[in-house]
Formats: C-alpha cells, structure tokens, sequence
C-alpha cells in the first residue's frame, strides 16, 4: 500500500503517527511524573512530623490552705502540642494562707491514663528538684517543698515526650489536675 500504511514489516510511519505517539509518550511521562510527585508531597514528614501530637495541659488546684496560681480554669501548660523530642513548661506559684509551717506536696490528677508512662515531668520548687519521673508517678505526688506562714515558691513544671518514643502517644489528650497535699512540716 502506498505511503507505508500496510502496517506490515516494512511500513513506515507519517509525520502525523510519528507525532501522535510522541504526544502519548510525553503524556505518559508527565502523568507519572506528576503521580510521584503527588506521593512524594502527601507522604508524612520524617521525624514524627506526620502523626497528631499528644496534648498535655497542667492547671493548679488550690484548697483554701494552699493558694495556687495561675488560678483555674487558667493553665500552667496549656494544650502543649508534644512529639518525640519535645518538651513545655510553665510556672506556677503556691502561697501558705495558714498560720502555721507546711510540707507541700504537688500531686497530679489526670483527666485520662494515656500519657501515664509516656510523657516525663520534671518540677523545681524554689530552685530544687522535688519531682523527675512519669506522669504516672506525679500521681503519688512530690516530694514535700517546706512552706512558712504567708510565704510564697515559684514552681517550675518541664513535661516531654522523650526523643526515642515510637509510638503510643499520637492524638492523646490529658488535662492534669495538680493538687497541693499539705501537712504540718516537723
């Protein structure tokens, strides 16, 4: 057949053909390239970055002998957004409203056990550690800060998700009550 559109052995394409499957051909890649590049956007990021943070947010009790501020529904960390690796902290402070010298200790209440054994606290009363463990632990309380009649401490709280945590911790949200515990300090 003339102009080689037998299609057999030794047919020869036209310009028209010859462009057509260039077009499909250009097509084709740009359609994969375009999927990869989709994929490669959509992927979650490296580092924990794809996954919902935990949410941790600590509130001061008072109880009449023990003043706490920030007074609630005010937070000392408010909805701290943690992953691996990171950390928050606050400040609150306690004033003794009683006559008499005080043993305070903080302990924790939480909404929920999600965090418990995941997320680490760590709290300073007036420059001395009084608290480095779980949140899980924070439930017995710290250890005692000594408070006199009217006196008031500045509480430093750190809380984190530590760096080498997989898993566990996506999506969780714990509000944690601190209540003061007091007795008479000897």
């Amino acid at each position: 057949m003339p102009g080689g559109l037998s299609g057999g052995p030794g047919a020869r394409m036209t310009v028209s053909q010859l462009n057509d499957r260039l077009t499909r051909l250009v097509a084709a890649a740009l359609g994969v390239a375009l999927v990869v590049a989709l994929i490669v956007v959509a992927r979650p990021a490296s580092s924990h970055g794809g996954v919902l943070p935990a949410s941790l947010s600590f509130t001061p009790s008072g109880d009449g002998a023990v003043e706490a501020s920030p007074v609630a529904p005010r937070t000392v960390l408010a909805d701290a957004h943690m992953r691996p690796g990171s950390h928050a902290d606050g400040y609150l402070r306690l004033r003794n409203q009683t006559g008499a010298r005080l043993a305070v200790r903080l302990r924790a209440l939480p909404s929920s056990t999600a965090l418990d054994g995941l997320a680490q606290v760590r709290v300073s009363a007036g420059g001395h550690q009084i608290f480095d463990s779980t949140l899980q632990l924070l439930r017995q309380g710290t250890a005692a800060i000594g408070l006199a009649p009217g006196t008031v401490v500045k509480v430093h709280i750190v809380a984190s998700i530590p760096a080498e945590t997989e898993t566990g911790y996506e999506g969780r949200r714990v509000e944690v009550q601190l209540a003061p515990v007091e007795g008479i300090a000897r």
